[in-house]
C-alpha cells in the first residue's frame, strides 16, 4: 500500500502557472536647488561682498563683487523644464536696474546693480522675471554679480548693506 501511495504521488502532474508583474515609474517635472546653505531656517544663496574701501570715486573703474559660496548654486531639473528667476528691490528699495546699500545714521545710500554674467553686461532689473528652459544637462547655474559704479561724492564712513530676495520658480 505504501508503494501505491508513493507511485500515485510520483505520477501526479506538477501544476504551474506564469504570472506577470508590471514595473513602472512616472517621472514628473520637478526641480531642486543645489549648493545652498541654511541659516536660521532660511536658504542662503551666498554673499556679494565689495570689501572695504575709503572712496568710491576711483577712476580705475567700478567696484565689483561676485557671489561667494562654497558651491555655485544651481537648479537641477528635468530637461526642458521652464524656470523663472526674480530679484526684489532689497530692504532699501530700487527702481529699474538700481538697488541701494544703506549705511548707519544719515549716510546717503550707495546705488548698485546686479548682473547674471561675469562681464556684468546683463543686468537684473528690480522685480522683473528672467525666464529660461533647463538644457539637456538638467542643470542651470544661478550666478550673481554686482557692481558699484564710481560715485562723484565721497560716502560717509559706515557699514553699508542690503538684503535681496531671490525667487526661483519652475
Amino acid at each position: 500500500m505504501v508503494l501505491a501511495i508513493v507511485g500515485t504521488l510520483c505520477s501526479a502532474q506538477a501544476l504551474a502557472t506564469q504570472l506577470q508583474v508590471e514595473v513602472r515609474v512616472n517621472v514628473m517635472r520637478g526641480c531642486q536647488l543645489v549648493g545652498l546653505t541654511r541659516d536660521a531656517g532660511i536658504e542662503q544663496l551666498g554673499v556679494l561682498d565689495f570689501g572695504s574701501t575709503a572712496r568710491l570715486d576711483n577712476p580705475a573703474g567700478p567696484l565689483s563683487a561676485a557671489l561667494t559660496s562654497t558651491r555655485q548654486p544651481r537648479l537641477e531639473c528635468n530637461p526642458d523644464t521652464p524656470y523663472q528667476v526674480r530679484i526684489d528691490g532689497g530692504l532699501h528699495g530700487g527702481i529699474g536696474e538700481v538697488r541701494y546699500l544703506a549705511g548707519e545714521r544719515h549716510a546717503s545710500p550707495i546705488p548698485y546693480r546686479l548682473y547674471r554674467d561675469a562681464a556684468r553686461r546683463v543686468a537684473l532689473p528690480v522685480n522683473e522675471t528672467v525666464s529660461g528652459t533647463v538644457p539637456d544637462s538638467g542643470s542651470v547655474e544661478l550666478p550673481l554679480y554686482a557692481r558699484i559704479e564710481p560715485l562723484a561724492q565721497i560716502p560717509a564712513v559706515s557699514r553699508y548693506s542690503d538684503v535681496v530676495k531671490v525667487t526661483v520658480t519652475w
